[in-house]
């Protein structure tokens, strides 16, 4: 059995509360039926493995958690702690260059261990902010192939961040710089889709190899019991979204202000239902605020809403890779209205499987009819439906991922003549 070490550096991967975690959490539940995987990550491990029950999976691969870890003394560990920090980073890097970041602090002394302990077929990366572990593991298994998953094009995503005066020029160029090194950095990559594998190969001069492992969904059990279809005279609709998430704000906030009041003007039983974790600021509270929307907040459990809703709305301006919450939303068999940049990266059918409005009375008018004509919206509803099961499904996902892992080094093999 192939051996694959994944870094995942996030504090909650389990319960998952956005996209990315999504995807991290279905990711490693994949990976573990297939291969001997050992993961490094920040949550605690014992509220990281009550991820079993839902991703049995998991208790067959070794969790490491940074938090089980205690920093052992060294050489710095007698100076101020900021100090102590940066002389330690510079050494652990092997270069006097670079202020000390926490990611590789916490992971370092894990990494060693590991890397030292037994050697992988493959390093998989979950996140941009490691990316200069890619040195270490060369250093100790310069043989391990390194994959970096490219959730998003953080790029684009900074450029949209810098424009709207949330991050400085200096943190956009950092990542600009971090994501045209790629090529160099790492063996290959990991995208949602085929958009943001050209625009990441376009940043590296066309030099970086890479395959589409899409994001999925998890079909829900009992999926006839929505209620949506039970009561063919329901008005909610549903946004289901982090709001920590810039693109998630700046969509939600054109719907409520553009696209809500017309069809509120028309149809005044309908109700927005709201969900999704972080607070939404102070204008987009205010737009929250009006009469027909319901503010939910962060939920326990998401398809409880999926069940009530008549349709999901997915009104996204920017953004890049695929949007998880809309293959969700089509896996509970729920209609789905898009932006066309809320649906990017997802080989639909406008019309037959989703429906497509970019200008905000065309997205309402959308909205007004699917609540008008149940018929419709069901037949829409069913076709999304069969198209993630029979496409998105991460249990199909897995299997692709796999398959690319084992020729690959199959291919490597024959030609290293092993």
């Amino acid at each position: 059995m192939k051996k694959v070490l994944i870094v995942v550096p996030f504090n909650d991967i389990y319960p998952p509360m956005n996209g990315g975690m999504l995807r991290s959490i279905n990711l490693l539940h994949q990976l573990s039926k297939y291969v001997e995987l050992t993961a490094v990550i920040h949550q605690d491990r014992d509220s990281f493995l009550k991820a079993v029950k839902e991703y049995p999976a998991i208790q067959n691969s070794t969790i490491i958690s940074t938090k089980d870890k205690k920093p052992g003394l060294d050489l710095f560990s007698f100076l101020p702690s900021k100090i102590a920090k940066a002389l330690r980073f510079r050494y652990w890097n092997r270069s006097l260059k670079g202020s000390a970041e926490s990611n590789f602090l916490l992971i370092y002394p894990l990494l060693i261990d590991q890397l030292k302990k037994q050697a992988f077929d493959y390093v998989i990366l979950e996140d941009i902010n490691i990316l200069n572990i890619t040195k270490l593991i060369r250093r100790f298994q310069p043989a391990a192939f390194v994959i970096y998953d490219a959730y998003n094009v953080n790029t684009r995503l900074a450029d949209t961040a810098f424009k709207s005066g949330k991050i400085l020029e200096k943190s956009y160029e950092l990542i600009k710089k971090a994501e045209g090194t790629l090529s160099t950095l790492t063996d290959a990559v990991f995208t949602c889709s085929m958009q943001d594998l050209e625009e990441l190969n376009k940043m590296n001069n066309g030099k970086l190899t890479g395959i589409i492992i899409p994001n999925g969904v998890t079909i829900p059990e009992n999926i006839q019991d929505n209620e949506s279809f039970k009561n063919l005279n329901a008005n909610y609709i549903l946004f289901c979204g982090s709001l920590d998430y810039l693109p998630n704000q700046e969509g939600l906030s054109w719907f409520c202000k553009e696209v809500f009041p017309l069809i509120f003007q028309k149809n005044p039983s309908v109700r927005l239902m709201v969900v999704g974790k972080g607070e939404p600021g102070n204008e987009l509270r205010k737009l929250l605020d009006q009469e027909g929307i319901i503010f939910y907040g962060m939920v326990e459990r998401v398809n409880d809403y999926y069940k009530k809703a008549s349709i999901a709305v997915v009104p996204l301006l920017s953004g890049s890779g695929t949007r998880l919450k809309l293959l969700e939303a089509m896996g509970n068999e729920v209609v789905v209205v898009s932006t066309s940049t809320g649906a990017e990266g997802i080989e639909y059918v406008a019309g037959e499987n989703i429906i497509i409005a970019d200008d905000s009375k065309i997205f309402a008018n959308s909205v007004l009819e699917l609540l008008d004509n149940r018929v419709f919206a069901k037949s829409l509803a069913t076709a999304a439906f069969t198209f993630v099961k029979e496409h998105y499904d991460w249990n199909i996902i897995g299997k692709k991922m796999n398959d690319y892992l084992q020729v690959r080094l199959k291919n490597t093999e024959a030609n290293e003549g092993i």
